[in-house]
């Protein structure tokens, strides 16, 4: 009777397809929030913080400052074989909750929390978690190598200043 069950209800979850696991997305986000916090602890009274390493550039911008959130650009510039050479993350910043979540990649819109699979645009069915994942990869490269530089990039964007 119980394998019975146990046979029912994973049948009911291959039926539902991917999930989200909202721990290992907050973990993922509050993780980010303290790297953030060790590459950049200033961020209230400066607007920008450049790293560089070898061929690769990475500047934490500060966007927009509430009273409970800051909005944070990651931008990131280099010769890195198959990324794009510059491309950015929006971050939002929860100080109430110490989290950082990614609200917007520049290599794609808006996106969602999941994604039926396969879609037109190609997405992960977990995409949220992985541009949050690279955003952390990012961290931790500027924390592991990265040295702080006083020289600002050139904005490869035009469109935001």
């Amino acid at each position: 009777m119980v394998n019975k069950v146990e046979k029912m209800s994973a049948r009911r979850r291959s039926r539902r397809g991917y999930q989200i696991d909202l721990s290992d997305l907050h973990a993922q986000c509050e993780a980010n929030y303290h790297r953030l916090m060790r590459l950049f602890p200033e961020y209230e009274q400066r607007s920008e913080c450049v790293f560089a390493a070898g061929d690769v550039s990475v500047v934490l911008e500060v966007m927009a400052r509430d009273r409970y959130t800051t909005d944070m650009r990651l931008r990131y510039q280099g010769a890195t074989p198959g990324l794009p050479k510059s491309s950015h993350f929006d971050l939002r910043l929860y100080h109430d909750a110490r989290m950082a979540e990614v609200v917007h990649c520049s290599t794609s819109r808006r996106f969602e929390a999941r994604y039926r699979y396969p879609n037109p645009l190609m997405l992960q069915q977990d995409e949220k978690f992985q541009q949050n994942r690279f955003a952390a990869e990012l961290l931790e490269f500027c924390l592991s190598f990265g040295r702080s530089v006083e020289t600002t990039l050139s904005n490869p964007d035009n469109r935001h200043p």
